[in-house]
Protein backbone atom coordinates (compact mmCIF):
# COMPACT_ATOMS: atom_id res chain seq x y z
CA UNK A 1 0.00 0.00 0.00
CA UNK A 2 1.24 3.27 -0.95
CA UNK A 3 0.60 6.66 0.82
CA UNK A 4 1.41 10.40 0.39
CA UNK A 5 1.89 12.44 3.39
CA UNK A 6 1.64 16.53 3.31
CA UNK A 7 4.30 18.40 5.55
CA UNK A 8 4.36 18.16 9.21
CA UNK A 9 1.59 15.57 9.03
CA UNK A 10 1.04 12.08 10.51
CA UNK A 11 0.29 8.70 8.73
CA UNK A 12 -0.21 5.42 9.54
CA UNK A 13 -0.49 2.23 8.02
CA UNK A 14 -1.62 -0.92 8.96
CA UNK A 15 -2.87 -4.11 7.35
CA UNK A 16 -5.18 -5.32 10.80
CA UNK A 17 -5.60 -3.03 14.02
CA UNK A 18 -3.67 0.13 14.94
CA UNK A 19 -3.30 1.86 18.36
CA UNK A 20 -2.54 6.21 17.98
CA UNK A 21 -1.24 6.88 21.09
CA UNK A 22 -0.87 10.63 20.46
CA UNK A 23 -2.92 12.98 18.48
CA UNK A 24 -3.20 16.70 17.86
CA UNK A 25 -1.05 19.54 19.60
CA UNK A 26 0.82 18.46 22.59
CA UNK A 27 1.58 20.70 25.83
CA UNK A 28 4.40 22.52 24.18
CA UNK A 29 2.86 22.99 20.71
CA UNK A 30 -0.02 24.68 22.44
CA UNK A 31 1.98 26.51 24.76
CA UNK A 32 3.44 27.78 21.69
CA UNK A 33 0.78 28.90 19.98
CA UNK A 34 -0.87 30.08 22.83
CA UNK A 35 2.55 32.47 23.33
CA UNK A 36 2.11 33.66 19.54
CA UNK A 37 -1.00 34.93 19.66
CA UNK A 38 -0.42 36.94 22.35
CA UNK A 39 2.94 38.24 21.01
CA UNK A 40 0.86 39.46 18.19
CA UNK A 41 -1.97 40.15 19.38
CA UNK A 42 -1.43 42.10 22.75
CA UNK A 43 0.01 45.39 21.77
CA UNK A 44 -2.94 46.02 19.28
CA UNK A 45 -5.29 44.68 22.27
CA UNK A 46 -3.34 46.93 24.91
CA UNK A 47 -3.82 49.99 22.65
CA UNK A 48 -7.52 49.24 22.18
CA UNK A 49 -8.22 48.59 25.87
CA UNK A 50 -6.42 51.66 26.66
CA UNK A 51 -8.35 53.67 24.44
CA UNK A 52 -11.49 52.30 25.94
CA UNK A 53 -10.59 53.14 29.49
CA UNK A 54 -9.79 56.88 28.66
CA UNK A 55 -13.38 56.83 27.07
CA UNK A 56 -14.60 55.28 30.41
CA UNK A 57 -12.86 57.71 32.61
CA UNK A 58 -13.81 60.90 30.46
CA UNK A 59 -17.47 59.70 30.72
CA UNK A 60 -17.17 59.48 34.60
CA UNK A 61 -15.96 62.62 34.76
CA UNK A 62 -18.58 64.34 32.46
CA UNK A 63 -21.09 62.48 35.25
CA UNK A 64 -19.32 63.94 38.52
CA UNK A 65 -19.05 67.61 36.50
CA UNK A 66 -22.94 67.38 36.25
CA UNK A 67 -23.40 65.98 39.47
CA UNK A 68 -21.14 68.74 41.65
CA UNK A 69 -22.59 71.64 39.00
CA UNK A 70 -25.88 70.60 40.14
CA UNK A 71 -25.42 70.30 44.54
CA UNK A 72 -22.39 72.74 44.10
CA UNK A 73 -24.32 75.14 47.21
CA UNK A 74 -24.26 71.46 49.52
CA UNK A 75 -20.95 70.46 49.02
CA UNK A 76 -17.53 71.50 50.71
CA UNK A 77 -15.10 71.85 48.02
CA UNK A 78 -12.51 71.54 50.50
CA UNK A 79 -13.05 67.78 51.66
CA UNK A 80 -11.25 67.23 47.98
CA UNK A 81 -8.03 67.45 49.69
CA UNK A 82 -9.04 64.89 51.83
CA UNK A 83 -6.69 61.70 51.13
CA UNK A 84 -10.19 59.46 51.70
CA UNK A 85 -11.93 61.51 49.49
CA UNK A 86 -9.34 61.07 46.85
CA UNK A 87 -8.93 57.22 47.71
CA UNK A 88 -12.87 57.04 47.11
CA UNK A 89 -12.29 59.12 43.89
CA UNK A 90 -9.65 56.72 42.60
CA UNK A 91 -12.17 53.99 43.60
CA UNK A 92 -14.63 55.64 41.42
CA UNK A 93 -12.06 56.23 38.40
CA UNK A 94 -10.52 52.46 38.66
CA UNK A 95 -13.95 51.02 38.54
CA UNK A 96 -15.17 53.02 35.72
CA UNK A 97 -12.16 52.21 33.59
CA UNK A 98 -13.01 48.47 34.33
CA UNK A 99 -16.58 48.73 33.86
CA UNK A 100 -17.54 51.42 31.53
CA UNK A 101 -21.23 51.65 30.93
CA UNK A 102 -21.42 48.05 32.27
CA UNK A 103 -21.64 50.29 35.48
CA UNK A 104 -23.70 53.20 36.66
CA UNK A 105 -21.27 55.85 36.14
CA UNK A 106 -23.84 58.35 37.20
CA UNK A 107 -24.53 55.98 40.61
CA UNK A 108 -20.79 56.17 41.04
CA UNK A 109 -20.76 60.06 40.59
CA UNK A 110 -23.32 60.77 42.82
CA UNK A 111 -21.77 58.94 45.33
CA UNK A 112 -18.38 60.43 45.10
CA UNK A 113 -20.27 63.92 44.88
CA UNK A 114 -22.46 62.72 48.45
CA UNK A 115 -18.76 61.96 50.19
CA UNK A 116 -17.82 65.67 49.51
CA UNK A 117 -21.53 66.88 50.95
CA UNK A 118 -21.58 69.50 54.21
CA UNK A 119 -22.40 67.97 57.79
CA UNK A 120 -21.55 64.14 56.82
CA UNK A 121 -21.35 61.89 59.63
CA UNK A 122 -17.85 59.84 60.12
CA UNK A 123 -20.36 56.99 59.40
CA UNK A 124 -22.16 58.15 56.10
CA UNK A 125 -18.70 58.84 54.66
CA UNK A 126 -17.39 55.57 55.38
CA UNK A 127 -20.08 53.61 54.39
CA UNK A 128 -20.07 55.71 51.40
CA UNK A 129 -16.59 55.38 50.65
CA UNK A 130 -17.51 51.36 50.49
CA UNK A 131 -20.21 51.66 48.57
CA UNK A 132 -18.36 53.23 45.75
CA UNK A 133 -16.56 50.32 45.92
CA UNK A 134 -19.25 47.85 45.79
CA UNK A 135 -21.13 50.08 42.71
CA UNK A 136 -18.99 48.26 39.68
CA UNK A 137 -19.45 44.85 40.85
CA UNK A 138 -23.54 45.24 40.10
CA UNK A 139 -25.68 45.00 37.19
CA UNK A 140 -28.82 47.43 36.75
CA UNK A 141 -30.79 44.32 37.74
CA UNK A 142 -28.85 44.50 41.05
CA UNK A 143 -29.46 48.10 41.91
CA UNK A 144 -33.04 47.90 40.63
CA UNK A 145 -33.92 45.29 43.36
CA UNK A 146 -32.22 47.35 45.95
CA UNK A 147 -34.40 50.40 45.37
CA UNK A 148 -37.27 48.56 44.53
CA UNK A 149 -36.81 46.47 48.79
CA UNK A 150 -36.05 49.77 50.16
CA UNK A 151 -38.86 51.80 48.55
CA UNK A 152 -41.76 49.16 49.40
CA UNK A 153 -39.96 48.62 53.02
CA UNK A 154 -38.78 51.90 54.22
CA UNK A 155 -40.13 54.31 52.20
CA UNK A 156 -43.81 56.34 53.36
CA UNK A 157 -45.71 59.18 52.24
CA UNK A 158 -45.84 62.18 55.24
CA UNK A 159 -48.42 64.11 54.36
CA UNK A 160 -51.89 65.09 55.71
CA UNK A 161 -55.00 63.07 54.85
CA UNK A 162 -53.20 61.13 52.44
CA UNK A 163 -55.07 58.42 49.60
CA UNK A 164 -54.44 55.52 47.54
CA UNK A 165 -53.72 58.06 44.93
CA UNK A 166 -51.78 59.80 46.78
CA UNK A 167 -49.60 56.19 46.83
CA UNK A 168 -49.98 55.51 43.29
CA UNK A 169 -48.95 58.88 42.49
CA UNK A 170 -45.61 58.12 44.72
CA UNK A 171 -44.67 54.70 43.49
CA UNK A 172 -45.49 55.54 39.78
CA UNK A 173 -41.81 56.99 39.03
CA UNK A 174 -40.57 54.04 40.84
CA UNK A 175 -42.15 51.42 39.19
CA UNK A 176 -41.07 52.47 35.69
CA UNK A 177 -37.30 53.25 36.47
CA UNK A 178 -36.83 49.94 38.57
CA UNK A 179 -39.42 47.23 38.65
CA UNK A 180 -38.21 45.85 35.33
CA UNK A 181 -35.32 43.61 35.74
CA UNK A 182 -35.74 43.42 39.59
CA UNK A 183 -37.16 40.17 39.65
CA UNK A 184 -33.69 38.36 40.79
CA UNK A 185 -33.39 34.29 41.20
CA UNK A 186 -32.10 33.19 44.74
CA UNK A 187 -28.41 32.92 42.95
CA UNK A 188 -28.23 36.59 42.59
CA UNK A 189 -29.92 37.71 46.32
CA UNK A 190 -27.36 35.74 47.96
CA UNK A 191 -24.43 37.29 45.79
CA UNK A 192 -26.03 40.51 47.15
CA UNK A 193 -25.32 39.38 50.45
CA UNK A 194 -21.86 38.08 49.73
CA UNK A 195 -21.05 41.80 48.52
CA UNK A 196 -21.79 42.61 52.07
CA UNK A 197 -25.04 44.83 50.92
CA UNK A 198 -28.11 42.69 52.63
CA UNK A 199 -28.61 40.12 54.59
CA UNK A 200 -30.66 37.09 53.51
CA UNK A 201 -32.49 34.97 55.16
CA UNK A 202 -36.08 33.67 53.93
CA UNK A 203 -37.48 32.04 57.41
CA UNK A 204 -37.73 35.33 59.02
CA UNK A 205 -39.89 37.23 57.01
CA UNK A 206 -42.63 39.71 56.87
CA UNK A 207 -45.85 40.63 55.70
CA UNK A 208 -45.59 43.57 53.44
CA UNK A 209 -49.19 44.14 53.27
CA UNK A 210 -49.56 43.92 56.77
CA UNK A 211 -47.14 46.24 57.63
CA UNK A 212 -48.70 48.93 54.25
CA UNK A 213 -52.10 48.83 56.39
CA UNK A 214 -50.63 49.21 59.69
CA UNK A 215 -49.08 52.59 58.23
CA UNK A 216 -52.07 53.54 56.23
CA UNK A 217 -54.72 52.38 58.47
CA UNK A 218 -57.22 54.90 57.64
CA UNK A 219 -57.59 53.41 54.06
CA UNK A 220 -59.53 50.52 55.26
CA UNK A 221 -60.55 48.54 58.19
CA UNK A 222 -59.21 45.91 57.52
CA UNK A 223 -56.32 43.74 55.35
CA UNK A 224 -59.26 42.57 52.74
CA UNK A 225 -60.42 46.04 52.62
CA UNK A 226 -57.38 47.46 52.11
CA UNK A 227 -55.96 45.42 49.47
CA UNK A 228 -59.39 46.18 47.90
CA UNK A 229 -58.79 49.87 47.78
CA UNK A 230 -54.72 49.34 46.96
CA UNK A 231 -56.13 47.48 43.86
CA UNK A 232 -58.93 49.56 43.10
CA UNK A 233 -57.17 53.20 43.41
CA UNK A 234 -53.35 52.40 43.48
CA UNK A 235 -52.40 49.88 40.94
CA UNK A 236 -49.20 50.70 40.59
CA UNK A 237 -48.21 50.43 44.45
CA UNK A 238 -50.39 46.99 43.81
CA UNK A 239 -48.25 45.83 41.65
CA UNK A 240 -45.12 46.66 43.54
CA UNK A 241 -46.38 44.93 47.11
CA UNK A 242 -47.43 42.31 44.54
CA UNK A 243 -43.52 42.19 43.08
CA UNK A 244 -42.13 42.29 46.74
CA UNK A 245 -43.67 39.14 48.03
CA UNK A 246 -42.89 37.38 44.61
CA UNK A 247 -39.18 38.40 44.62
CA UNK A 248 -38.90 37.02 47.83
CA UNK A 249 -38.18 40.47 49.42
CA UNK A 250 -39.85 40.48 53.07
CA UNK A 251 -36.36 37.50 53.70
CA UNK A 252 -34.05 40.52 52.53
CA UNK A 253 -33.07 43.71 55.25
CA UNK A 254 -30.62 45.76 53.61
CA UNK A 255 -28.02 47.20 55.28
CA UNK A 256 -25.87 50.67 55.66
CA UNK A 257 -24.59 50.23 52.07
CA UNK A 258 -27.11 48.73 49.97
CA UNK A 259 -29.45 51.82 51.79
CA UNK A 260 -26.76 54.27 50.47
CA UNK A 261 -26.84 52.35 47.15
CA UNK A 262 -30.82 52.46 46.75
CA UNK A 263 -31.32 56.19 48.02
CA UNK A 264 -29.01 57.52 45.99
CA UNK A 265 -29.85 55.86 42.95
CA UNK A 266 -33.43 56.61 43.87
CA UNK A 267 -32.77 60.67 44.19
CA UNK A 268 -32.71 60.62 40.29
CA UNK A 269 -36.34 60.22 40.17
CA UNK A 270 -37.13 62.00 43.16
CA UNK A 271 -34.31 64.27 43.60
CA UNK A 272 -34.69 65.37 47.43
CA UNK A 273 -33.49 62.51 49.11
CA UNK A 274 -30.91 63.47 52.12
CA UNK A 275 -28.48 60.58 52.71
CA UNK A 276 -27.89 62.02 56.10
CA UNK A 277 -31.85 61.36 57.04
CA UNK A 278 -31.03 57.88 56.92
CA UNK A 279 -27.44 57.15 57.88
CA UNK A 280 -26.58 58.75 61.89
Amino acid sequence: MDQTTGENSQAYQAKRDINVTNTGMDYNSVKQLCLDIIHDNFPKLQDVAMEQVNKNVLELAAELKGEIEKRKQSLSFDKLASPDVQAALNDALQGAARKGKKSDLNLLASLVSSRIDKGNSELLDITIEEAVKIVPKLTKSHINFLVIKHFVANMNLNIPNVTAQHLDQFAIPIAANYLPGSDLTEGHIRYLAGLGLLDYNPMFSHDIWDNKRETYKHLASDINGFKSVMSSSAPTMTRLLNSYEKNRLSGVSLNSFGQVIALTSMNRVFGNIDLKVWIK
